[in-house]
């Protein structure tokens, strides 16, 4: 009869590892870790010794099943670069951690079919809840979602299409108030250009600018949208190209704070005077829209009050709070009117 084959040893420090040398039971040191309070002050200070004299590590994976819990939540963001996702990420990890929760993030790059293999290895761990940036989901990834019977938050973009929680900005309304704001301020050729962050967030924003235009009863006829990732230059090449088809385009509306960027460096190379020449305005706002020169007008959005809002009500819904979250929050948008468009 053959012997059994013994489970090959990782090499870490085990749970059994760390009683032995505290002189405890496995069970104690289990429980000190787990629920610290249940356990003397000296006791505790011994286990602890014990556990950074030998570098060990909890295995969460196994504590998790072991308890149907599990302290993580994935989220799945579209862009490493994006400045509404970096803007965002920070302070949501910082507010989970405060409620004894860890972020695990995936990318997946707007690939509608990576995200759904993502999200089918990142659903067999069992994670407390899943958030996803923006609403843009597969027939087969929406249905995973819909069934996985754990919180799900999806944030930025408002959608009444929302699978579970949802809290961000309408970005329709967003487009829809620069460009009315361009035309108070007497512009009447105003372009559009936008690149492929999510899809039907830039759908919204150019239907926003539509609407703003025909409002106004001027033509939106200038625009310029993109398959390609929101890029500086995507943003000079763009405003190059709506150039040719309109000499007499006077303000421009970006979807991404990198694609203003782009078009004022196009101005600048052609000499083209901003604003007087020529408006750039975007939708996305951050650092360098306030740092550049000129200054360009932008919608901001306060990430840091989005990031506390998501967080407690992801966190509300995986501990059954008794007081129901909402279950969607307009966490809405400031214009921010700067030289680049002030004649």
């Amino acid at each position: 009869m053959a012997e059994p084959r013994k489970r090959r040893s990782t090499g870490r420090a085990t749970l059994a590892d760390v009683a032995k040398l505290a002189g405890v039971g496995s069970m104690t040191v289990s429980r000190a870790l787990r629920t610290p309070e249940q356990v003397s002050d000296k006791l505790r200070d011994k286990i602890q010794q014990a556990v950074d004299e030998l570098g060990y590590i909890p295995n969460k994976a196994a504590g998790a099943l072991a308890s149907g819990q599990s302290d993580t939540i994935a989220m799945l963001i579209p862009s490493m670069t994006e400045s509404a996702c970096c803007q965002f990420i920070g302070p949501f990890q910082s507010q989970l951690a405060k409620r004894n929760f860890q972020l695990q993030i995936s990318y997946t790059g707007n690939v509608l079919d990576q995200e759904e293999n993502i999200l089918a290895n990142i659903l067999a761990s069992s994670p407390a809840a899943i958030v996803l940036f923006g609403s843009e989901r597969s027939a087969k990834g929406r249905k995973l979602l819909e069934t996985c019977n754990i919180p799900v938050l999806e944030v930025n973009e408002l959608t009444p299409l929302a699978i579970d929680l949802n809290i961000g900005v309408d970005h329709y309304q967003a487009a829809k108030v620069m460009t009315q704001q361009l035309i108070g301020q007497g512009f009447k050729n105003i372009g559009f250009i936008g690149g492929h962050g999510d899809q039907a967030i830039l759908n919204k924003q150019l239907r926003g600018w539509q609407a703003g235009m025909l409002e106004g009863y001027l033509t939106p006829d200038h625009f310029l949208t993109s398959h390609e990732q929101a890029s500086i230059e995507l943003g000079a090449e763009g405003l190059a190209k709506l150039l040719l088809r309109e000499r007499d385009l006077d303000a421009l509306i970006c979807t991404h704070e990198n694609i203003a960027m782009g078009a004022l460096f196009e101005c600048q190379r052609r000499v083209i005077k901003v604003p007087n020449s020529m408006a750039i305005t975007c939708l996305d706002g951050a650092a360098f829209c306030q740092q550049s020169y000129p200054a360009i007008t932008a919608i901001q959005v306060d990430y840091l009050d989005m990031a506390a809002k998501a967080a407690g009500l992801v966190v509300g819904k995986i501990q059954g709070s008794t007081t129901p979250p909402q279950a969607s929050i307009d966490i809405g948008f400031q214009l921010t009117n700067r030289a680049s468009s002030q004649i």
